[in-house]
């Protein structure tokens, strides 16, 4: 009789597990859990980094669309300030600080400016501005290529976190301003820097003109 309590004894004690191996196991699932939980937080966050990627370079390649729209139709066509003749405005104005900019700011017209069977009440001859503003490069454009009292230009941001711009103009080589108010030169250059891309640039080959009286 006490020779089979003791194997019983014996048996019940062989099929559990001491305080010590519980601790031991449950320390081992818990860094197995801590790494799998780090490489799918790495996994994670990689995926986040390239979306932002992504889009940030569809944002970039959007923006450099909407200029190279804009000075590649140039034209040589001079705004009017208030109608006078004699208050005509040159064809392409470019300086430091112009327009509130931190840094150079251009004013040019193009064409282009979809007006479906002369429906809208306006030319397809747009007026458009570019500055630099509070770190985003800004694009300002008018519903009249001529000035009008009253009227206050559309604002548009281009690009976020831009440190500086600057335009430069084809003649037999770069110029830093433009002096011609009646004629284009053949190319002009555009030049920012981004805290993210650093410095691009991009040259924009352009028909070269001189005033169209309107």
């Amino acid at each position: 009789m006490r020779n089979n309590q003791r194997l019983l004894s014996a048996a019940s004690r062989s099929r559990g597990f001491t305080l010590l191996e519980v601790l031991v196991a449950i320390s081992i699932f818990a860094l197995l859990s801590l790494t799998a939980y780090q490489v799918l937080q790495g996994v994670l966050r990689s995926g986040e980094i390239s979306k932002e990627h992504s889009e940030s370079l569809t944002k970039l390649q959007r923006a450099m669309l909407i200029i190279e729209q804009d000075f590649t139709q140039i034209v040589a066509r001079a705004s009017r300030d208030g109608g006078g003749e004699e208050e005509k405005l040159r064809v392409i104005t470019a300086a430091n600080s112009l327009f509130g900019s931190e840094d150079q700011g251009i004013e040019f017209n193009r064409l282009g400016w979809q007006n479906p069977l002369n429906l809208l009440p306006r030319s397809n001859v747009l007026r458009v501005r570019y500055r630099l503003q509070e770190g985003q490069l800004q694009r300002l454009y008018f519903l009249y290529p001529d000035r009008v009292t009253g009227q206050e230009p559309e604002v548009q941001v281009v690009l976020d976190d831009i440190e500086k711009l600057s335009f430069r103009f084809w003649n037999d080589g770069w110029q830093s301003k433009w002096e011609s108010d009646t004629k284009l030169p053949t190319g002009i250059e555009i030049s920012f820097t981004s805290k993210q891309y650093s410095e691009i640039r991009r040259a924009f080959l352009i028909s070269s003109g001189e005033v169209v009286e309107q």
